[in-house]
């Protein structure tokens, strides 16, 4: 990934602008150029301009890939009466909706299985306490691991994987395939997802778990929902 370089004499002008420190206004423009898919120095022009702030020097020296960039977006431009605050607060209000429509769309995109979206889908779009995700995704993996197999007893994940996928496909209750290899790869992947993720997420809470933490690991589990459907049961166990 390229190095940004950033205007620091601008950088300082917006940090004053939003009344927060250097560092906090650096990371706003990380965040802006990761959104709309822009180099940082264009977030930096784009942002600057919406507080009427002079970027011409700047943007002179910039390559001609980043003039593009700026020149394909419109910035807000404040009048006389628009205060920073004010500007701030409205920038934040259009953005909202956009995030939302793009989250969304990445979980209509990412989630096939529709018990995984329909429990999964509002957790990944709250503010906070992702880990709840893991927790759910690893029991919708559970129950329907139960589903499945067929399986009535009271059973721990652990023991419920080895039962209904057992490494041995003449020993399964769910084939995956009749290569030995294959069958116990899926299982090995799905012990390790309850050992590895389910365990600590059932016994312990953490605000460590980002969104993009949850919305990568309901799509593996997605994905490992997709391969079960299309499992065979075993008539001879």
């Amino acid at each position: 990934m390229p190095q940004s370089h950033l205007d620091q004499k601008l950088l300082k002008k917006l940090a004053e602008k939003i009344g927060k420190p250097v560092q906090y206004a650096r990371e706003q423009i990380s965040k802006r150029a990761s959104r709309q898919a822009i180099s940082a120095e264009a977030a930096q022009i784009l942002w600057a301009k919406e507080f009427g702030l002079g970027t011409a020097h700047f943007q002179r020296s910039l390559p001609p890939h980043v003039q593009d960039q700026i020149l394909n977006n419109r910035p807000q431009v404040p009048t006389k009466q628009t205060n920073a605050s004010q500007l701030l607060s409205r920038t934040k209000s259009s953005t909202k909706p956009r995030l939302e429509t793009s989250l969304r769309l990445t979980i209509e995109l990412l989630l096939s299985d529709k018990e995984l979206k329909e429990r999964c889908a509002d957790l990944l779009k709250a503010r906070s306490k992702f880990d709840r995700v893991f927790r759910e995704a690893t029991t919708v993996l559970d129950h329907r691991l139960k589903i499945l197999g067929n399986v009535k007893t009271r059973m721990n994940p652990i023991d419920l994987t080895g039962k209904v996928l057992n490494s041995n496909p003449t020993r399964a209750l769910l084939v995956v395939s009749d290569d030995g290899d294959q069958q116990e790869g899926l299982y090995s992947l799905c012990k390790g997802l309850f050992l590895a993720f389910r365990n600590p997420a059932h016994h312990h809470l953490s605000d460590k778990v980002t969104r993009e933490d949850a919305l990568r690991f309901c799509g593996f589990v997605d994905l490992v929902l997709a391969i079960l459907a299309q499992a065979r049961k075993n008539p001879t166990v």
